[in-house]
């Protein structure tokens, strides 16, 4: 139940970054965000909360989720979003996202991946 909570979140924050960075300054379609999202969300969970921020700290997986979200919404979003999405769009929303993400890591400690809270930095 934890992973469905923090994937909900998680799923929330990229898909408002999204729509607002993509869709509104982009001109992407709404409906093509959603199937992004969680695309995006997905990868983003299993490798930067699941394994890197397991294996390291808070510091190291904010960034590591940056770069990943930002090379998923750049290589993927085309297949998605049917055109080219610009480095810097995908890089904006990757930053955005990993702002997020330093707060959501946080509860994902505490709440998904340990029941006795560690000190992330």
């Amino acid at each position: 139940m934890n992973h469905l909570i923090a994937l909900g979140i998680k799923a929330g924050l990229t898909f408002v970054v999204l729509l607002i960075i993509l869709s509104l300054a982009g001109g992407y379609p709404f409906w093509n965000m959603v199937g992004l999202t969680l695309i995006v969300t997905g990868a983003a969970y299993v490798i930067g909360d699941l394994l890197i921020l397991k294996a390291t700290n808070n510091t190291v997986s904010t960034l590591a989720d940056i770069g990943l979200c930002t090379l998923v919404i750049w290589l993927v979003g085309p297949f998605i979003l049917n055109e080219p999405v610009p480095f810097f769009l995908a890089l904006l929303s990757g930053i955005i996202i990993g702002a997020g993400e330093w707060f959501f890591h946080k509860y994902v400690v505490n709440s998904v991946i340990s029941k006795n809270p560690k000190v992330y930095s």
